[in-house]
């Protein structure tokens, strides 16, 4: 997940195994991201808004095209480089973090696309399996994969563009976040600090395990969430990936202008995750994602301990659902959302328009 900057040593940490798509990668996953204020540049040409325009489709997570007839067709494309070091689970960690963000818009995904960026010589064979066994999460989530492009490739992507519809209500999830609306988070964070610690040797592939579990699962509960009983108590929501918890949190209260409050200390977090982070590992992604949120978090970020700060910016792959619940259904939505990895309730949202705040 990018070149891992620490100040901790650990001389005793077991050599990580060196499959060819892990060589490949100089940095891994979603850390691989342009930095978000370029992102919220390129966004302007596919008419999201540029940061002045405060409309509900910023830096949305899914282009929802009206087709004219009563129809609507949901598209994104997300392709990561090699995150881990297996193949296998590098391949079901693309097709997980594909199919998100048509599942936090509210929508199930019925086709796909694969985006194949493939390495020459040793790297084809287990690429092919990666692609494998993304193609089996794609066909246990029931969308189907049609087509797509190859191109050779020193340095191994993988991923799909997705065609999503409408969940059985019609109601998309991009947007309808209210104040006092509790924040959830779906997944443990530290994703990124986890990879790059590994890429680095500071930890071993074995720690590695919380986090494959982590980025293995999709977010598919929300179809059913969202169609149930208490579809209605879940406003909006959104997957936190590249630009970490607080950059896909700003761009939740964008869409509806709104602030929010987080607390740190209730952070759902990876084992290991807080030590490394207090030594001072983080992804290469820290700074820009740190840069991003600057104009909504203010003071209050440079108040908090220097790992906090971290995992609040980390890069997460195929991360979890932030989702924006309405307080008196909070306990009856949590009863139904899966585990492990679990979920917590990381905040609020407020009507102080624009910021982010922080409580203990």
């Amino acid at each position: 997940m990018g070149a891992v900057r620490h100040m901790v040593s650990n001389p005793d940490s077991t050599s990580v195994p060196r499959t060819e798509l892990w060589k490949t990668a100089r940095c891994g996953g979603c850390a691989r991201k342009v930095p978000a204020l370029t992102a919220q540049r390129f966004a302007r040409l596919a008419g999201q808004g540029d940061g002045q325009d405060l409309g509900s489709r910023y830096m949305a997570d899914v282009a929802a095209v009206e087709l004219g007839d009563g129809r609507v067709l949901g598209l994104t494309v997300d392709f990561i480089t090699s995150v881990v070091p297996s193949p296998v689970h590098y391949g079901r960690i693309a097709a997980a973090n594909a199919l998100s963000d048509v599942y936090v818009a509210g929508m199930v995904p019925r086709f796909a696309l694969s985006v194949a960026c493939v390495p020459p010589g040793a790297g084809t064979e287990e690429f092919a399996d990666a692609l494998d066994a993304a193609a089996a999460v794609l066909t246990d989530a029931g969308c189907a994969l049609v087509g797509g492009h190859s191109v050779v490739d020193p340095e191994a992507k993988l991923g799909f563009a997705v065609v999503g519809v409408p969940n059985a209500t019609g109601r998309l999830l991009v947007s309808g976040a209210r104040p006092d609306d509790a924040l959830v988070l779906t997944k443990p964070l530290g994703v990124g600090i986890l990879t790059s610690s590994c890429r680095a040797g500071l930890i071993d592939e074995a720690a590695l395990g919380p986090a494959v579990e982590a980025m293995t699962a999709t977010n598919a509960f929300l179809v059913d969430l969202v169609e149930g009983p208490l579809g209605g108590a879940v406003h909006a929501a959104t997957d936190v990936t590249g630009f970490g918890l607080l950059g896909h949190l700003k761009e939740m209260c964008v869409r509806d202008r709104l602030g929010a409050t987080l607390s740190p200390t209730s952070l759902p977090v990876l084992d290991r995750v807080w030590d490394l982070a207090a030594g001072g590992a983080h992804t290469s992604a820290f700074e820009t994602n740190t840069q991003y949120v600057r104009d909504v978090c203010g003071e209050g970020l440079a108040a908090l301990r220097p790992e906090e700060r971290i995992v609040l910016t980390d890069p997460q792959t195929s991360g979890g659902a932030l989702l924006a619940v309405a307080p008196e259904a909070l306990d009856a939505v949590l009863a139904e959302l899966p585990g492990p990895p679990g979920s917590a309730v990381v905040g609020r949202l407020t009507a102080d328009s624009g910021r982010i705040t922080f409580t203990g």
